[in-house]
């Protein structure tokens, strides 16, 4: 198990059992999860599919690193490393590289004993090389990806010198997530009711996988399972259909799901659609959606943030002034304060700041979405931009989601709890979010 779950969970477990001693738990409870997700059988192969492991045979010399590796976790041997190697700790969700003997003691003590390394890729040439593969007891079910970087030492042994493992499971969704999981995590958290997104986007990802014919039946699939999981469960859980805004089909699929029980709006990911608001034809595209949802009455959850390191003020306000318009009478609920998760785009929560300021009527409807934004590993200067961001953009705007029980994500009773703890907010401000329901579960 990495280093980040033990770490985080302890921190988080130990701050929800000082807030339920105290009471706080009972004072202050969220009414609303807005940001859930619940993942299908055809979703689950879709993401399976896509991990191709095969293992590979190592030469003698590099299996000997392999087995050296799987012998050191769980203990403080360290010889199977460099002096100067490093390995990268993701304990805080912040990346950062550890050295020297402590550190690496550190790493692999937290390691249950014996880690079955199984590599799917190889290569040396000369004195380095890699070793890469996944973390478990068989290609077909593992639990992290790895990556060794080698460099042979004076005597011309294979040793360490780099190390990576992810927390992400390799393989994240064994099994299909259903309602009945979102229902447990609600109760342990004392929340009412929740927003459930559909990750049938997942199927629209911007690649070319042959018939699009095939990959709209399998967003259909994947709506209409979410469609009838919420609806087992309809005074407490609604739905958001999932589609690529850019597709051909998403104004059909935008139309279908309109019509079904407990559907309230329509979730789109501008990362996985690999949407790029610079684009005139996909500003078009979207346009056009946002236009069609405003039509049929559908809330929009819109995940803003871009693979591109250019992400930030200038593509926010194409949002703002280009697309925004379009949707003038529904909500539009921006995930994760318009970041990716952790709070890391500043310049685009000030490009919304700044519209409110300005008595923008493009933001009368406009909502943003706590989901993993704020976090036990950010600094106290962090946390403090965030609270003023949160006050600047006005409190009631303010929605509480947990992005569970997807991922590697803390469930709602913890991501309240570190919510409560770190922001600087008081009472009746975090009663106000707490309070806050989207009007699209209050119509």
């Amino acid at each position: 198990m990495s280093t980040s779950v033990i770490r985080v969970t302890i921190v988080s477990a130990s701050l929800l059992l000082t807030s339920v001693a105290s009471g706080q738990k009972a004072s202050i409870v969220p009414l609303v999860d807005h940001h859930q997700h619940i993942v299908g059988p055809s979703a689950v192969a879709h993401v399976g599919a896509q991990i191709p492991l095969s293992p590979v045979n190592l030469p003698p010399d590099l299996a000997r690193v392999i087995q050296a590796r799987e012998a050191a976790s769980g203990t403080s041997d360290v010889s199977i490393y460099m002096p100067d190697a490093q390995i990268l700790d993701i304990s805080e969700r912040e990346d950062h590289w550890v050295r020297g003997v402590e550190g690496l003691k550190r790493m692999i003590e937290a390691y249950q004993p014996e880690t079955p390394f199984i590599p799917t890729a190889y290569h040396v040439d000369g004195t380095s090389g890699y070793i890469a593969g996944v973390v478990g007891l068989k290609p077909s079910a593992p639990t992290m990806h790895f990556m060794f970087g080698l460099r042979k030492d004076d005597a011309g042994r294979w040793r360490i010198a780099v190390e990576y493992a992810t927390v992400k499971p390799a393989l994240e969704y064994p099994k299909p997530l259903t309602a009945d999981k979102t229902i447990q995590v609600l109760d342990d958290a004392g929340i009412a009711k929740a927003a459930v997104l559909s990750v049938a986007y997942w199927f629209g990802d911007g690649a070319d996988h042959g018939s699009m014919a095939a990959e709209y039946a399998k967003v259909r699939q994947e709506n209409d399972w979410m469609a009838s999981e919420v609806a087992r469960f309809p005074k407490r859980l609604v739905g958001f259909c999932g589609v690529n805004p850019l597709r051909d089909y998403a104004l059909d699929e935008l139309r279908r799901c309109a019509k079904l029980p407990h559907i309230k709006g329509m979730k789109v990911h501008f990362a996985n659609a690999n949407v790029d608001v610079t684009n005139a034809s996909h500003l078009q595209k979207l346009q056009r959606f946002f236009r069609e949802a405003n039509a049929n009455r559908m809330a929009v959850a819109a995940h803003l943030w871009i693979r591109d390191r250019s992400y930030g003020a200038r593509h926010t306000r194409i949002f703002v002034d280009s697309i925004l318009p379009h949707a003038p009478d529904i909500t539009v609920q921006v995930a994760h304060l318009g970041g990716a998760g952790r709070y890391a785009y500043d310049s685009v929560t000030q490009v919304f700041v700044d519209a409110v300021r300005s008595g923008d009527r493009k933001m009368n409807n406009v909502y943003f979405d706590l989901a993993t934004v704020v976090t036990e590993a950010q600094s106290p200067e962090t946390i403090e931009l965030i609270t003023r961001r949160l006050r600047e953009l006005g409190l009631s705007r303010i929605l509480f989601g947990a992005d569970t029980p997807t991922g590697n994500r803390d469930d709602p009773i913890l991501a309240w709890a570190t919510i409560r703890r770190r922001l600087s907010l008081g009472e009746k401000e975090l009663k106000q979010i707490a309070t806050n329901v989207a009007p699209y579960l209050r119509e």
